[in-house]
C-alpha cells in the first residue's frame, strides 16, 4: 500500500484527491492538511511514501515544503500539483527536490504518476 500525505489548501480539492487516491486498490490517502507548516507537522506520525503538494499554498510554499522535507527525509517521493502549466514552474519543481509536476485538471492521471515516481521515475503531465 503506497501512502500519500495530501498538502492542498483548498478543501474542495483535498476531498477530490483523497476520493481519487483512496479508490485505488494500492493506494490511500494517510493524511490531509491545509498548509505545508501542518504537513512538517505531521510527517513523523503519518508517515506518507509520497507527499502531493499544491504549489500555491498560503504561508510557506511548496516549493520551500519540498525542499525542507527533502532536508529532513532525502528519500522521501515529493511531487507537485499545480494549475500553472509554464516550463519555469516545471523546474523549480525539480529543482527544489520533487520527483513529479502534476497539472490539477485530470485527477485520473494522479494515481498513475504516483506508482511511477514510486518506481524510482520522474512524472511530468502529459499536457506539458
Amino acid at each position: 500500500m503506497i501512502k500519500v500525505l495530501v498538502v492542498e489548501d483548498h478543501a474542495f480539492m483535498r476531498d477530490m484527491l483523497r476520493e481519487f487516491i483512496d479508490q485505488e486498490a494500492d493506494l490511500e490517502v494517510c493524511e490531509t492538511v491545509d498548509s505545508g507548516e501542518v504537513a512538517l507537522e505531521r510527517l513523523d506520525e503519518t508517515g506518507p511514501d509520497l507527499v502531493l503538494v499544491d504549489l500555491s499554498l498560503g504561508g510557506i510554499s511548496g516549493l520551500d515544503l519540498i525542499k525542507s522535507i527533502k532536508v529532513r527525509y532525502p528519500a522521501l517521493k515529493c511531487a507537485i500539483l499545480s494549475g500553472h502549466g509554464e516550463r519555469r514552474y516545471v523546474d523549480q519543481a525539480f529543482e527544489a527536490g520533487a520527483e513529479g509536476y502534476i497539472l490539477k485538471g485530470d485527477p485520473d492521471e494522479v494515481p498513475d504518476s504516483i506508482r511511477q515516481m514510486m518506481q524510482g521515475r520522474r512524472y511530468v503531465s502529459k499536457t506539458l
